[in-house]
């Protein structure tokens, strides 16, 4: 009986978790949260903006409704506790984007990523939510190693790993479309935490 009114109360949880959006990390501007279906029309027009897609190689929704199918489907919190989080401005409550981390089924690398809205670019805001998502996995996840995969065209992603402290992996990973980076969590300064605070 008990571990039913448990598994009840968890089911019930994860259903507000789902409307509503946990938050996870808030920064000095965004707040950091996970995907639920309010962020499906954020999420359609961001994935159907064609210079926010260039380099990402996913395909954009057809509709909003399959954005949020998208999220209703997605099982990487449940399956590592962890995933990509939608962003918002902490002042406006806009969806700008997402960032977070990701584990590769079959692999034990968890990845960074992140997409941000094109009218928001420029603004520093995928370098906030970076650090954001590094500190979380180093401090809550406890996770010693985070790799990055860009589009050897996409410059301004490349420069937004670097300028966060990845480094280029061994260039033998590398493709002719894609080049590796890599970050070793328990070389990252702990300044990095400053101005993030984990909900």
């Amino acid at each position: 009986m008990l571990r039913s009114t448990k598994q009840k109360s968890r089911g019930v949880i994860e259903w507000l978790c789902l409307i509503s959006g946990l938050i996870v990390a808030v920064t000095s501007r965004l707040e950091l949260r996970q995907f639920s279906t309010a962020d499906a029309l954020g999420f359609y027009c961001l994935n159907r903006d064609p210079q926010v897609l260039k380099y990402t190689g996913d395909s954009p929704f057809e509709n909003v409704q399959d954005a949020a199918d998208f999220i209703r489907q997605y099982d990487q919190y449940r399956l590592n506790g962890f995933g990509r989080w939608a962003v918002y401005i902490k002042d406006t409550q806009e969806y700008i984007g997402f960032c977070g981390l990701s584990r590769a089924r079959g692999t034990s690398d968890v990845d960074l990523g992140f997409r941000i809205s094109r009218e928001y670019w420029r603004n520093g805001y995928a370098t906030e939510a970076a650090n954001a998502a590094i500190v979380l996995a180093s401090q809550v996840y406890g996770l010693k190693r985070l790799v990055g995969r860009v589009m050897a065209e996409n410059l301004a992603s490349i420069h937004t790993l670097q300028r966060v402290g990845f480094i280029p992996a061994p260039s033998q990973l590398d493709t002719e479309i894609w080049r590796h980076f890599y970050m070793e969590l328990d070389q990252v300064a702990a300044s990095i935490g400053d101005g993030v605070r984990i909900v």
